[in-house]
């Protein structure tokens, strides 16, 4: 048997993430970590960098994850790409005798403890923590509800990553062409930053400057909203089924942030910080009313983007608002 652990460390979820975050925040507990630290403490908005690609994980920084993830934090987040079966079974079980669970993608369709089995293919990440070669089951564990941890039959497993790349969209915002057998490897690199105010006031520093930097952050939002209406007339509804997907990311740091700021300020006792944080949580729900009028206009036959846009726009004064929230807290040194 390959396996890292006879016990699974407990998982960590956050409503607004998805499985991204959820299981890169699996492998940082399995390593001593605290993840809302890791993932909580950069806080970014990067502007898509290829096309938008319709998978539950997506991020708009593609490979370059680690110049989004786990900011001020020694991690590596590496995609690998096999070219067939044999390759991306050898891949798994070095990463396993590494102590690193792999993080792989899967085509819900073939997972039968999914809601989506056999009825919607949708792209989704998932963590394998053992193999056992004699009975040749894979040890799986999905964070996502319904949490699932048990063994799946490496057949199972092996159709659900290469039976990915279908022509389908019986999700329209998950499904359709992507790479077989990918995986993400996660691994620390050293011990994880202690929690200090002038640790975490340079972090947050960095995360306003980064956020209001030309190109990202709040101007790349900006343009993105702006583009909308003439986006819409010259390609239809994907510029709004986009804006659902990119836009889970963008919430998801978001709301890891906030409750990294909360958790901050209970342990250093300062009440500004945690007044913060709740500017933050705004940001993370505003992309709530954004993301779910896209979704909703995407669906009709004549789509106006007016509403989305509307709401785009509200996310942005949200966002603006929280930094010089922020901005005040640091001034004020509460």
């Amino acid at each position: 048997m390959t396996s890292l652990t006879a016990d699974e460390p407990a998982v960590w979820y956050d409503d607004l993430c998805s499985c991204l975050q959820v299981d890169i925040a699996y492998v940082l507990r399995a390593a001593g970590w605290d993840p809302v630290q890791a993932l909580g403490s950069g806080w970014r908005l990067c502007a898509a960098k290829a096309a938008v690609e319709p998978v539950e994980y997506y991020h708009p920084a593609g490979e370059a994850l680690e110049d989004y993830f786990c900011l001020h934090h020694p991690v590596s987040l590496r995609w690998h790409q096999p070219a067939d079966a044999a390759q991306a079974h050898r891949n798994l079980l070095g990463a396993l005798a590494r102590g690193t669970p792999p993080i792989v993608a899967v085509n819900n369709f073939h997972l039968p403890f999914r809601p989506a089995y056999h009825d919607v293919h949708a792209a989704h990440l998932l963590l394998v923590t053992g193999f056992d070669k004699d009975r040749q089951t894979y040890r799986v564990v999905d964070p996502l509800p319904p949490a699932f941890a048990g063994d799946l039959p490496r057949s199972v497993l092996e159709e659900a990553r290469e039976h990915i790349s279908i022509d389908d969209e019986s999700d329209p915002f998950f499904s359709g062409n992507r790479p077989s057998w990918r995986w993400l490897e996660v691994r620390t690199t050293g011990p994880q930053p202690q929690l200090h105010w002038p640790w975490l006031r340079t972090v947050i520093r960095g995360n306003i400057d980064a956020l209001r930097e030309p190109g990202q952050g709040l101007s790349a939002l900006a343009e993105l909203i702006a583009d909308l209406p003439d986006r819409v007339t010259r390609e239809g509804a994907r510029p709004l089924r986009e804006i659902y997907v990119l836009g889970w990311p963008a919430q998801a740091e978001a709301s890891v942030h906030s409750a990294f700021l909360t958790a901050g300020a209970r342990q250093l006792g300062r009440p500004g910080l945690a007044e913060a944080a709740r500017w933050v949580d705004a940001v993370a729900h505003a992309w709530t009313g954004f993301r779910v009028a896209a979704a909703h206009e995407s669906r009709q036959p004549r789509p106006d983007p007016a509403r989305a846009a509307a709401l785009g726009r509200r996310v942005l004064t949200t966002w603006e608002q929280c930094l010089q929230r922020l901005e005040t807290m640091l001034e004020e040194r509460i």
